[in-house]
């Protein structure tokens, strides 16, 4: 019995493996677009505010459809939704490649976007069909942090290698490449484990009416809203700001913006492992969002490369945060298991909405007070992440066992 147990929870590891891989191609396009912008917007004769709209819908894309897709696809087996999602993702990566003006990039993106969430829809699911309920943060606090390294080497990389393969152009094949190459492991390797017992149903009546009426998603939605605001903003224009006032070339650029995903990988660590390690969720809310403004405020003033890099990978880590609040919505009173994917959904919702108005906020307040400025105002932002961890009630397993 126990031998069995053991050998499914081992697997999960594969699963959760295999679906990562595929996942983190779709985080390092996007991440790495800031870096990819001067020399898109340059061959393709872009404005600012087109750069803005091309880095917001990043995120609008997640806010407007999360709750649809995931309202729609629950029903169906998430080695199905992952999957056809995979093998539409490869023509659209080339797609972007191909694109010969602003508004065609613009459409295959906004679609290429689209069908990756799929994939996230299907990822709650498959989470609570390998592991029980204990390991739920160690799970997601390992996918964060394998999210932030992936996203790293990308972002890291992305300066280097676009001059590597003449252009951004061939960036885009190469990712479509790889994209389909690890749909096939997905196939051989991605399985469901019916013996768990768990199985997405679809949603019973009334449960989005449910979900919408919890404030405490509310409330983390809003908060992380707060912080994706400025990183929105910030990674998208920074490099265009820092290039065009010449203290910086795009591929250190590149360099200072990677290693905040290896500060990130390190933060899903410790803070991960903070929340088993306390059983509180809301101290880890206070610590990231006390910290952000000071690092963003220092990224945007700093001219030296060296306490850039340090500033940027401090940045990283101050998102501790990441675990808890993929976590909080598997802990709430009255949220069955069931609703989990939409619980997620929503609270990627709010936060992606919000999100995608920082590269619009501050490209269009551009126009009327500098991009320095328009910037600065974004990093005031993650505060709202501090606010919420006060205003949320906590739902950690300390709290259960001596509630306040």
């Amino acid at each position: 019995m126990s031998t069995s147990k053991t050998r499914t929870f081992n697997y999960g590891w594969v699963v959760i493996g295999a679906f990562l891989a595929i996942d983190s191609v779709i985080m390092g396009i996007t991440f790495s677009l800031g870096i990819m912008l001067p020399l898109i917007a340059k061959d393709l004769d872009m404005t600012l505010g087109q750069s803005s709209w091309l880095g917001a819908v990043n995120w609008e894309v997640s806010g407007l459809l999360s709750i649809p897709v995931a309202f729609r696809l629950s029903r169906y087996s998430p080695k199905m939704v992952v999957t056809v999602s995979s093998l539409l993702s490869v023509p659209l990566l080339f797609a972007q490649g191909l694109a010969p003006s602003y508004w065609i990039l613009l459409v295959a993106r906004v679609v290429y976007l689209a069908v990756g969430l799929a994939r996230f829809s299907a990822r709650p699911t498959l989470i609570q069909q390998w592991f029980p309920q204990e390991k739920i943060p160690l799970v997601n606090g390992v996918l964060s942090v394998a999210m932030g390294l992936a996203g790293g080497v990308v972002v890291f990389f992305m300066g280097g290698l676009m001059e590597a393969l003449d252009g951004w152009r061939n960036a885009f094949y190469l990712f479509g490449a790889l994209t389909a190459v690890l749909t096939v492991a997905w196939m051989f390797l991605g399985r469901e484990n019916p013996a768990s017992g768990f199985r997405e149903q679809p949603p019973e009546p009334g449960a989005l009416r449910a979900i919408l009426g919890n404030k405490t998603l509310w409330l983390l939605g809003i908060g992380v809203t707060g912080d994706l605001i400025c990183w929105g903003a910030m990674e998208t224009l920074w490099p265009t700001y820092a290039v065009e006032e010449g203290f910086i070339t795009l591929q250190k650029a590149s360099f200072c913006e990677g290693l905040s995903y290896f500060g990130y990988a390190a933060g899903s660590v410790i803070g991960g492992l903070a929340a088993m390690r306390l059983g509180r969720r809301k101290p880890i809310l206070w610590l990231s969002g006390l910290m952000l403004p000071m690092v963003t405020i220092g990224v945007l003033y700093s001219r030296s490369f060296a306490v850039l890099a340090l500033l940027w990978s401090l940045w990283g880590l101050a998102e501790l945060y990441t675990p808890v609040i993929m976590t909080i919505p598997y802990e709430l009173p009255g949220v069955k298991p069931q609703q989990v994917v939409l619980a997620t959904a929503f609270v990627v919702t709010v936060f992606t909405a919000g999100s995608g108005l920082g590269p619009l906020l501050a490209g269009y307040a551009a126009d009327a007070i500098g991009l320095e400025k328009a910037l600065l105002v974004t990093c005031l932002f993650p505060l709202l992440l501090f606010i919420t961890g006060l205003l949320i009630r906590e739902t950690g397993p300390a709290a259960r066992r001596h509630p306040a």
